[in-house]
């Protein structure tokens, strides 16, 4: 399937991901000797001012997004501000000696948070080898592999799907986190998509054989619904659950699951999770709304027109057309802050319709515009 679009669809495109790209520039936090958080950003900013900052994974995809923008747009600034964060990120890596099973591990927020989300350490993970493209340095790679040695030996439940998430240690007294280790979440999908890059940066088949293919035979199996959707499940019985503990977080928005099976699909040639690609592309566009939106989050709009981009070979999925395609671009271009109610909103994209811009759509948006229409094609790829 290719996608086509019209030339303001176009020029929206590009002008949307210069702001986006120009809105975590300006929000970075700058150099400073004095500051332990220098080159981290708020992930979320509210109108009323108040701001979250930025988790591993957020600043893992707003590096991906500047380094695209850097070479789109041949503003050094975007660059600077991608390996800046990237120095911040490294931070949270943990190499102390003891114990043992913590070396290697990338913590959540800071470099004294004492847990993280697994996925989102790998998301960290896959922007380190991301900057060893970038570069060429190869302690990036190292540090991309180190972690994947910690996530091979620790980061996973008996069946060998990825636990949802791990502690180093004692909590903080107003830390939160959801630890839901008795679930196998649906997100994990994305997994497959470090593992394929680290395969190919490193060339050892460790990262592409039984571990790569265990996970998305279980994608495929357990996690993916008949609606095509993938949906979190109870670990021992695989029922999924009453409540989702997400809220609903993940549905078009895969997290990049369906990405991560065209990887197994480039890998291993294996024509099932093709057609589990398929079967999803069918549920969303099945499920789109006349305002053009796949649900009431535009998160999931760069991701699957990503899918839709990265398999130009695929048989047609019905719904799939550019006309569909071009009205859920036009939702996404509504969707970005003028900055009328706070500066430091302005370019980043109002995600749910709230009174706040997030990183998740903005990132994602920032990555696939500039695929779709500057042919910046190093990023979210197979």
């Amino acid at each position: 399937m290719k996608l086509s679009f019209d030339n303001s669809l176009e020029t929206r495109g590009l002008e949307c991901a210069r702001g986006i790209a120009d809105w975590i520039c300006m929000v970075q936090a700058p150099g400073r000797d004095a500051d332990p958080a220098s080159g981290r950003y708020p992930w979320m900013v509210m109108e009323d001012g108040e701001e979250s900052p930025a988790q591993n994974w957020n600043m893992a995809f707003a590096i991906m997004g500047l380094l695209s923008a850097s070479k789109a747009f041949g503003e050094p600034k975007y660059e600077r501000a991608a390996l800046a964060m990237g120095q911040y990120l490294k931070t949270l890596q943990i190499f102390e000696p003891e114990p043992a099973d913590q070396y290697g591990a990338i913590r959540e927020k800071t470099p004294q948070t004492p847990w993280c989300y697994t996925r989102d350490a790998l998301s960290a993970a896959w922007a380190f080898v991301e900057l060893y493209r970038h570069t060429g340095e190869e302690r990036w790679l190292e540090r991309a592999r180190l972690w994947g040695q910690w996530f091979l030996a620790h980061g996973m439940d008996e069946e060998g799907w990825p636990l949802w998430g791990h502690t180093f240690g004692p909590l903080f007294e107003d830390g939160h986190r959801q630890m839901r280790n008795d679930m196998q979440g649906c997100f994990q999908g994305g997994s497959l998509n470090f593992l394929y890059h680290l395969g190919k940066e490193t060339g050892d088949a460790v990262w592409t054989g039984e571990v790569f293919t265990r996970i998305a035979d279980h994608f495929v199996k357990y996690i993916q619904q008949p609606s095509g959707y993938f949906i979190s499940v109870e670990r021992v019985t695989k029922k999924v659950p009453e409540k989702d503990p997400q809220g609903g977080l993940h549905r078009s928005n895969d997290d990049l699951g369906t990405l991560g099976l065209l990887c197994a699909h480039a890998q291993t040639g294996n024509g099932e999770y093709l057609e589990s690609v398929r079967r999803f592309l069918a549920g969303v566009f099945a499920s789109q709304g006349e305002n053009g939106r796949f649900e009431r989050s535009v998160a999931g709009i760069p991701v699957v027109l990503n899918t839709v981009w990265e398999a130009p070979d695929m048989e047609p999925v019905e719904g799939v057309t550019d006309g569909n395609a071009s009205r859920a671009l036009a939702a996404l271009y509504e969707t970005v802050s003028d900055g009328a109610k706070n500066p430091r909103m302005k370019g980043a994209l109002v995600e749910t319709g709230e009174s706040f811009v997030c990183a998740r759509s903005s990132c994602y948006a920032l990555i696939v515009l500039l695929k779709l229409f500057a042919g910046q094609t190093d990023y979210l790829r197979k």
